[in-house]
């Protein structure tokens, strides 16, 4: 049976090994210093404790998880991407979630886990009265497209962000 569950600080190591291996992602990165590899850390830290992590179990095991950040527009970088999104998508007071990592076991695709994770994201942003989901994807992740269509989000951008690779952005305006 499928049980989806807050993250706790036992999951840290979990959490931070399944972002570090960038699975469908195309890295032009280096290596991360000693340093970052902390801030790293402490940035998945911070979403365990502002109830921003969510992971799915079969029986004990994990087999999904979901990381988010709440954001405001004003405070971030003004190079970043959210800064080159039209202004009129935000919020009136510029709260939006950042879906920041999905990954499911690939022994477990294709049977909803994805979704309901996705979900739990929408049902945290209601209880935070938040009305803006961003998240953002390579073009080449064609599965992680239709998913996100399908749960209702559109495209409000596409082009490279950090690196010469092609990124669509999405939102879903929740209600």
């Amino acid at each position: 049976m499928i049980h989806i569950r807050p993250a706790i600080a036992s999951d840290l190591e979990l959490l931070v090994a399944i972002d570090e291996r960038d699975e469908g992602i195309t890295s032009s990165k280096p290596a991360r210093s000693a340093s970052e590899v902390v801030e790293h850390r402490q940035r998945i830290r911070s979403m365990i404790d502002a109830d921003g992590a969510r992971i799915a179990d079969a029986d004990g095991t994990p087999i999904g998880v979901i990381l988010w950040l709440v954001r405001l527009l004003a405070e971030t970088d003004p190079t970043y991407v959210f800064r080159q999104l039209d202004a009129s998508l935000f919020p009136a007071d510029g709260r939006f979630i950042e879906i920041f990592q999905l990954w499911v076991d690939p022994a477990y695709r294709r049977r909803g886990i994805a979704t309901a994770l996705k979900r739990e994201v929408e049902v945290a942003a209601r209880a935070r009265n938040i009305g803006l989901i961003y998240t953002h994807t390579e073009e080449i992740n064609t599965h992680v497209l239709a998913l996100n269509a399908k749960l209702g989000y559109r495209e409000v951008r596409r082009g490279p962000i950090w690196d010469d690779v092609v990124r669509v952005s999405l939102v879903k305006q929740l209600r």
